[in-house]
């Protein structure tokens, strides 16, 4: 009898430490798969794999606003709150690239991004399990699930170089970081098939908040971009301006319409509607706004004007030369507060993301319905202008062109030489996409982070300041598989 028992309470011994084991090592991605739908309750269907496809973008939607606005604007010091000096607010510091600011607001956490690609992964794998599948929605779907993975793992890289490369739904292993070489070769896989699977256009209701043949198009152009690859970027983003049907909005008193979403210039952005239950409260929203639009300062939000984040005005002023004429001025920021030097430490508005859901709930501040903007037209013609102006292409006309066809749509003065082309471009962007999170990837790709930011070491880039550290949380699940990037160690 005691044989017996001992025999079971070995196998029951057994069974629970391997049980342990098993979830002990859901260790470096970690990624909760999967919300809607999950591997448990399948997909088997078309219609399952839209709704899947949904997840995805809920997922990313999740993520990123947070994350590109912090990491994006604020750590390139085109940001910053009058209540620097106490430094009452997480946010504040950010720009001064130290390890505590970084990490306090998530800088060190890749899980949301990986939480998407897990989905994206599961999506790819059930496609070719379904018999019955229409064969557009069949590349469509296979389009649109490569894309929003290519779209997070370029974020991953540009954020935190060497990553994990994970092209399973579940994987409980232990995945060292792949150099970016290998990363950046399946992102570019990844848009090729995008490409060669997705439509320029869909339907009106899916514009710009759906991939579509011109985001990934848009998208692989940033990436060429990114590796310096000017001749490869230009062509793309020729093929963006030239055959995606986008075009810019034209009446100047109307440019606020852009952020409200789906607007002709937008190419990919990330839809919110209240009527989706999409609104959100995040730092994009509550930090760049305060009263009328928040009256909550419960977690020191926008109803709280000494924690408002905004450019300063002497920054504004290098932007927008007082005296000379630009309509985004007062179309970017709210006219009321930027003409009025007497408000209490001058803070100026950001109000590109002042549209509101109609009935509101403002105490909770889950009351904005603008669209989070990944990338449109603007962009990719200062792109555009940038990889033409660069040694490598060279065609500096055709770069003033498309310079001047941005200035032109603001009633901004024409560029006309003099000066440095690609410090006029590089500025141009600043100015057109203030608030949308590129600002601080724009100084890396053009190597110009030691002059504009507060990182300002010689070598920044080869040392890696301009990267982010790694939560240790995720190094010590990884059982130190996962090393700290080397600038942070």
């Amino acid at each position: 009898m005691n044989t017996i028992f001992n025999r079971k309470s070995k196998l029951i011994y057994i069974a629970l430490m391997s049980f342990a084991l098993l979830f002990s090592c859901k260790k470096i991605l970690d990624p909760d798969v999967i919300d809607i739908p999950t591997d448990g309750n399948a997909i088997t269907s078309a219609a399952d794999v839209d709704k899947a496809l949904a997840g995805a973008y809920s997922f990313l939607r999740e993520v990123v606003p947070d994350k590109v606005f912090l990491m994006g604007d604020m750590r390139a010091d085109v940001f910053s709150s009058y209540s620097q000096v106490s430094n009452v607010r997480t946010e504040t510091l950010i720009a001064t690239n130290t390890s505590g600011q970084l990490l306090n607001n998530a800088g060190g956490d890749w899980r949301g991004f990986y939480r998407t690609i897990a989905q994206c992964n599961l999506i790819l794998e059930k496609i070719s399990t379904i018999s019955v599948y229409d064969e557009v929605t069949r590349k469509k779907h296979i389009g649109e699930a490569s894309f929003i993975r290519a779209l997070s793992y370029f974020y991953l890289v540009r954020f935190w170089g060497d990553v994990p490369l994970n092209l399973k739904s579940v994987d409980f292993s232990n995945i060292p970081r792949s150099p970016q070489a290998e990363v950046f070769k399946q992102i570019n896989a990844d848009l090729d098939v995008a490409i060669a699977n997705l439509q320029v256009v869909y339907n009106t209701a899916d514009k710009a908040v759906r991939a579509t043949k011109g985001a990934a198009w848009a998208i692989k152009a940033h990436v060429m971009g990114w590796t310096q690859d000017y001749a490869t970027c230009e062509k793309l983003c020729d093929s963006v301006i030239t055959r995606g049907q986008y075009s810019l909005v034209t009446d100047t008193n109307n440019l606020i319409s852009i952020f409200v979403g789906k607007s002709s210039e937008g190419i990919f952005e990330l839809n919110f509607d209240a009527t989706l239950k999409e609104v959100q409260k995040n730092r994009v929203y509550n930090r760049t706004l305060g009263r009328p639009w928040y009256s909550d300062g419960s977690d020191g939000g926008g109803g709280t004007e000494r924690f408002l984040l905004s450019p300063t005005r002497t920054k504004l002023n290098q932007m927008f030369i007082p005296g000379t004429r630009d309509a985004r001025r007062f179309t970017w920021f709210v006219k009321e507060y930027y003409i009025n030097p007497n408000i209490p430490n001058d803070r100026i508005y950001l109000g590109k993301y002042r549209t509101l859901q109609a009935k509101g709930d403002t105490s909770s501040q889950n009351i904005n319905e603008s669209n989070i903007i990944i990338t449109r037209l603007p962009d990719i013609m200062l792109l555009r202008a940038e990889a033409l102006a660069s040694p490598a292409v060279g065609r500096t006309a055709e770069a003033v062109t498309l310079l001047n066809a941005v200035r032109r749509r603001a009633y901004a003065s024409l560029y006309t030489g003099g000066g440095n082309l690609q410090d006029t471009i590089l500025l141009e962007r600043k100015k057109e996409l203030i608030g949308e999170g590129q600002y601080f990837f724009d100084l890396v790709r053009t190597r110009k982070l030691a002059t504009d930011s507060k990182i300002t070491q010689a070598d920044w880039f080869q040392k890696g300041a301009w990267l982010l550290p790694i939560d240790q949380t995720i190094i010590a699940k990884s059982d130190f598989v996962i090393t700290q990037n080397e600038y942070w160690r």
